[in-house]
């Protein structure tokens, strides 16, 4: 009887609930309806201000600031793992203030790694530093959130000089001086382990990539380091400096001229005769052609070679040689050879038959 007149009751509220509902509905319902709507546009405002509410918001690909390098450096350590490597994929998870969940970015919470906190050498784990800000919330996770990374002892080597090599042959008609770098002493430093093995430091000329036109050559050429076993070291974790300033390259400078080539055969004299009974059975020459180079405006004047060109031979009876001197057609010239030298064979002359 009870269970019945429960259901009864229940029944009933249901019923007036449901005119209720109707009658709402039906009488300003649409009144009723944008006052619901404002409620909810307030409360969502209220929230968003609320600074004691946030939002997980993920960030992947972090980049990733090192700091302290120079420190780490003036301490006497060197990183020599490759951190562009371990660094790439780092992703990380910041609690956002609501509303300013849309404006954050991975950048605001400045995610670093300090090498200044290096004090041995060895293997060492780094923890990754990041900023809480006021505005945008901060960091909840990094992943990773530590790296491992191999420490040296930093080393530096002084007064290396840098030697040159031209590579390849000069162009027909053209002459270089030999080049001279600027500067000519550099310092290397980097992990103990690499830079004690240098031994000395190169620049290649290669008159291929020159431009061949009468004046100054300045151009510049790449330092590359060689052990003793005269194997190239490549490593970025080497610096070269020069006075302090970090540099890759020196800087060539020679002096480029044309050139004449003159053959010396063609130009020599001979007087006299032999002793009777002999003969002349040869003549050799040595060098056969001479090369001048000089300025344009002088070669184009120089018709022969200056030269002490007449030779006597009077009297002779025995292979003689001459030493001839050539001289230079003007002060800034330069030539191939300075000196000439003459052998005239001298044989007995073959009895009559």
């Amino acid at each position: 009887m009870e269970k019945t007149e429960t259901t009864g009751r229940v029944g009933r509220f249901l019923k007036i609930l449901v005119r209720g509902l109707k009658h709402l509905t039906l009488h300003n319902g649409g009144f009723k309806l944008l006052a619901l709507l404002l409620s909810i546009v307030l409360w969502a405002g209220v929230i968003s201000q609320d600074e004691t509410l946030t939002r997980d918001k993920s960030f992947s690909n972090v980049s990733v600031s090192v700091t302290g390098a120079e420190t780490m450096r003036r301490n006497g350590y060197i990183v020599t793992t490759n951190l562009d490597e371990l660094l790439s994929n780092v992703s990380i998870v910041a609690a956002v203030p609501q509303r300013q969940y849309e404006n954050a970015e991975a950048s605001t919470y400045n995610v670093r790694l300090d090498l200044s906190r290096i004090s041995s050498v060895g293997t060492q784990e780094l923890r990754l530093l990041s900023t809480n800000s006021a505005t945008y919330g901060r960091v909840i996770n990094t992943n990773p959130s530590s790296i491992t990374v191999n420490v040296e002892e930093y080393f530096v080597r002084q007064r290396i000089p840098v030697s040159i090599t031209v590579d390849g042959d000069m162009p027909y008609g053209w002459y270089m001086s030999t080049p001279t770098v600027d500067p000519n002493l550099i310092a290397v430093s980097g992990p103990r382990s690499l830079v004690s093995t240098i031994s000395r430091a190169r620049v290649f000329v290669r008159p291929s990539m020159s431009e061949w036109v009468e004046g100054t050559l300045l151009n510049t050429a790449e330092i590359k380091l060689y052990n003793l076993s005269g194997e190239e070291v490549n490593s970025n974790l080497l610096t070269i400096t020069s006075e302090s300033t970090t540099i890759d390259s020196v800087l060539i400078e020679a002096t480029i001229l044309p050139t004449k080539a003159f053959d010396v055969a063609d130009m020599l004299q001979f007087t006299g005769d032999v002793e009777s009974g002999y003969e002349v059975s040869d003549i050799r020459v040595s060098p056969e052609t001479i090369t001048v180079a000089a300025r344009s405006d002088v070669l184009s004047q120089l018709e022969e070679l200056p030269l002490e060109r007449t030779i006597n031979i009077s009297g002779i009876n025995e292979t003689t040689v001459y030493q001839l001197k050539v001289q230079k057609p003007s002060e800034d010239a330069v030539l191939s050879n300075e000196t000439v030298t003459v052998t005239v064979e001298i044989s007995a002359e073959e009895p009559a038959q």
